[in-house]
């Protein structure tokens, strides 16, 4: 059958029927860069394009969350904190794990595009592993927006990272109004899309990591027993 799978099997030589391996004649394999193996996004793109469109997707979505918690982190008054003596490290630790998460995703997305345009399957492992943890983070931000519309904990509200406000002296809930609920609201169905889309996405990166590796494979083959690349295209 023609299929990208099928190259799984490059170097295993033919057997003769003592069981001994005849080393000197390759068994034939085959890599089809046009096989429905190798299209994602409802059959619609190759997945190196796939995977380039997710980069570009992961970028907006980076671009948001950080103008989100810059937002967030600037409109938060100080001063109140300081006059109630309030500690501000539930303000700034949202902010500050918020620019680490963002500064480590940038990085994995440009080793996602150095990766595509230099058919390097090794470079889309950091992406796959981070997007691993997105999607765990992701999915503790959902259960802790339900704990906080649950509860009305500042903590958990806090944790969100979706909008400035300011706790009452000595109590543990909040009562948020009616702009700042809407921005709760809204950054947690944003957050469910996230989950939702990255789950998607983790899929894609995967499987143009196994094109990347069976294509490298499938070079190494025909170059070590000069066979022509006959289905293999200039990608």
């Amino acid at each position: 059958m023609m299929n990208g799978r099928s190259v799984r099997s490059m170097l295993i030589r033919n057997q003769e029927p003592n069981g001994m391996v005849a080393d000197s004649v390759p068994k034939s394999i085959q890599f089809d860069e046009s096989s429905d193996d190798y299209r994602c996004l409802c059959n619609c793109f190759h997945v190196k394009t796939g995977a380039l469109l997710v980069g570009v997707a992961e970028i907006v979505m980076l671009v948001f969350f950080f103008v989100n918690s810059l937002l967030v982190f600037a409109a938060q008054d100080k001063s109140y904190h300081k006059a109630t003596g309030l500690s501000d490290s539930f303000v700034s630790g949202p902010f500050i794990a918020s620019m680490i998460g963002i500064g480590i995703s940038s990085l994995v997305v440009l080793l996602l595009f150095i990766g595509i345009a230099r058919n390097c399957a090794v470079l889309l492992i950091p992406h796959i592993v981070v997007q691993v943890l997105i999607i765990i983070v992701l999915l503790l931000a959902l259960i802790d927006g339900i704990i906080a519309f649950s509860t009305n904990s500042t903590l958990f509200y806090r944790l969100l990272n979706a909008a400035p406000f300011n706790e009452h002296p000595g109590t543990n809930t909040v009562s948020l109004d009616t702009e700042n609920s809407v921005r709760v609201y809204g950054t947690f169905v944003l957050y469910a899309i996230s989950f939702a889309v990255e789950c998607w996405f983790i899929v894609i990166i995967y499987n143009c990591n196994r094109y990347l590796d069976e294509r490298r494979v499938y070079m190494l083959y025909c170059l070590t027993f000069s066979t022509p690349m006959k289905t293999l295209s200039a990608r």
